[in-house]
């Protein structure tokens, strides 16, 4: 019975896309007007995770130039640093599942198109070179053809910006990264109007804004900006793939849009910020300072925010309009609680953790009250980790492991650092650097958060079967997810290799298990369904007048129990 309704399910959704012949070919969701969406099934919207390594930068840079920049970084260590993130991110023991587990596509990586949104503005403030290698070399090994990844910023007024990447990327050189450096928009189809939540519309990438990029990935700096709250990061570095208008509700708007947030899987798959140099004031000039950090994860709004928390405010010292910065969350749901701050140590086992001082922090739940106590080599003392992140309060640990609760061996999280929804909960997660006893605070979970038996972590950073919950201090705040919120492949596909990893069946906040239903080869996915060889285009009225002269019987039959079977 349950096959014959799927199948009539997809005999009506052909049915209807035949009758509106006028439809779109997909049909994208943005932003919800009531609650939230989940980015990645398998990861928390609200876990950041992010990496303080000195040695990331060999030396300073002998001049705050694009060729200086990152001919001072130490690219090896950089990208490993990146595998270390996307594995404590992602909650995977190993770079390549964790990888897997982030980007995802509904085509076969040989048809899966990527765009790689960098901020191009001026040569002295854009993306290291590094970091952008990594994400081409990454999708190439899934099968991601190298004319498919396409580096773009869309502002027409930036100088210098594709020049420079041009020095490190090609389809022709061998000794160059294979991808494609776009100049503006040339590469995406130009431009075209994109509607934006609230009845507007704005000029935005066509390839972004009709959905044949099928994977977006932006990579933002650390920059101040004179409006904005002060800051500019994930989400203005949208400002070129729209049209730039520096109006707040503007900003939050274009980035719940269909174009940046539709999409099955969701577009926009991983933000990223490089934070190795930074600005404090103004959104261009010469880099003031040196953090060293790299931040990422699944969800603009929270990737921002903590990244003024954490690095522009209790790092660098920056100022900013809080009632504008906390509405980076609450305008898509969210409290400035929720987000979690993961610190992962460098990929080599060192313990550097956060950068920066700081006095000792008030306890929260599982971690008693910090002293001032000195900050370990480094790294900030007491409760400067936050919060919403891995054990406020108590005294810095050796390099600058947060206490509160207890601190890993090597600068690990304590206290409940893990994702709200899918990390291993009851402490920190990650390979390398588990919390060492109670590391879920006292007693581990707060209200509505699900622990792990004993609140440790699993073997290697294992999740646990209820899910995590974010922390501030090891309590969790409501943030349980299903037991045993694993992925689903997400439907099965008629011809070998048409479907890939699909963003649907994956537990979220309420356990539920969602499918993307059935692809088979052929016609345009339309609501997950789609028929062999289905061409709209062709169907003349009097075939499509009998069709549903047939799914109108069908559907009688339906409703008065004659077609049901035991």
């Amino acid at each position: 019975m349950q096959e014959q309704r799927r199948d009539f399910l997809k005999i009506t959704a052909v049915g209807a896309a035949g009758l509106a012949l006028a439809r779109a070919d997909k049909v994208f969701a943005a932003w919800p007007t009531t609650g939230t969406l989940a980015v990645n099934p398998t990861i928390s919207n609200m876990r950041v995770v992010s990496c303080y390594d000195t040695k990331m930068m060999k030396s300073t840079p002998t001049a705050m130039t694009f060729a200086a920049e990152n001919a001072a970084v130490d690219s090896a260590r950089l990208q490993a640093n990146m595998d270390a993130m996307a594995m404590s991110l992602a909650n995977e023991t190993t770079a390549d599942a964790a990888w897997k587990a982030i980007f995802r596509s509904s085509k076969p990586w040989a048809s899966t198109k990527v765009a790689i949104k960098v901020n191009a503005i001026e040569s002295r403030n854009m993306a290291r070179v590094a970091v952008l290698q990594k994400f081409c070399t990454v999708l190439a090994g899934f099968g991601v053809l190298p004319a498919n990844i396409i580096i773009y910023d869309g502002q027409a007024t930036y100088t210098g910006g594709a020049s420079n990447y041009t020095s490190f990327f090609s389809l022709t050189d061998t000794t160059k990264t294979p991808a494609v450096v776009s100049n503006n928009n040339s590469a995406l189809g130009g431009t075209v109007s994109a509607a934006i939540p609230g009845g507007s519309s704005g000029t935005c990438t066509a390839a972004i804004a009709n959905g044949t990029i099928d994977i977006l990935i932006n990579i933002a700096n650390n920059k101040g900006h004179d409006l904005m709250g002060g800051a500019t990061l994930s989400m203005k570095n949208h400002f070129g793939t729209f049209a730039p208008k520096h109006d707040i509700n503007y900003l939050f708007n274009i980035n719940k849009s269909d174009a940046i947030l539709g999409g099955t899987p969701v577009r926009q798959q991983l933000c990223f910020i490089d934070s190795l140099l930074a600005n404090k004031t103004s959104n261009v000039g010469t880099p003031e300072v040196m953090p060293c950090y790299l931040i990422m994860g699944v969800f603009a709004p929270a990737v921002d925010y903590l990244t003024v928390k954490k690095v522009r405010e209790a790092v660098m010292g920056c100022t900013h309009v809080e009632a504008t910065i906390d509405s980076y969350l609450t305008t898509f749901g969210y409290a400035t609680t929720d987000p979690v701050w993961v610190v992962v140590p460098p990929a080599d086992g060192g313990t550097s953790a956060d950068g920066g001082t700081g006095a000792g922090g008030a306890g929260g739940a599982g971690g008693g009250g910090g002293t001032s106590g000195s900050s370990g080599t480094g790294g900030r003392g007491g409760g400067a980790s936050g919060s919403t992140g891995a054990g406020s309060g108590g005294t810095s640990g050796s390099a600058g492991a947060s206490s509160g609760g207890s601190s890993g061996s090597t600068g690990a999280r304590s206290g409940g650092s893990s994702g709200s929804t899918g990390a291993g909960s009851g402490g920190s997660t990650g390979s390398t650097s588990a919390g060492v006893g109670g590391s879920s605070g006292s007693g581990g979970a707060g209200s509505g958060g699900a622990t792990a038996t004993g609140g440790a972590t699993g073997s290697g950073g294992a999740t646990s079967g209820g899910g995590g919950a974010a922390a501030t201090g090891g309590t969790a705040t409501s943030a349980t997810s299903a037991a045993g919120g694993s992925t689903m492949t997400g439907g099965t596909s008629a011809a070998t290799g048409t479907t890939a990893r699909s963003a649907g069946g994956s537990a979220g906040s309420s356990g539920t298990t969602q499918t993307t239903g059935t692809k088979a080869a052929g016609g345009k996915s339309e609501g997950g369904c789609s028929v062999a060889g289905g061409d709209r285009s062709a169907t003349h009225w009097g075939a499509i007048l009998a069709f549903g002269a047939v799914v109108a019987g069908k559907l009688r039959r339906l409703v008065s129990g004659s077609d049901r079977s035991s």
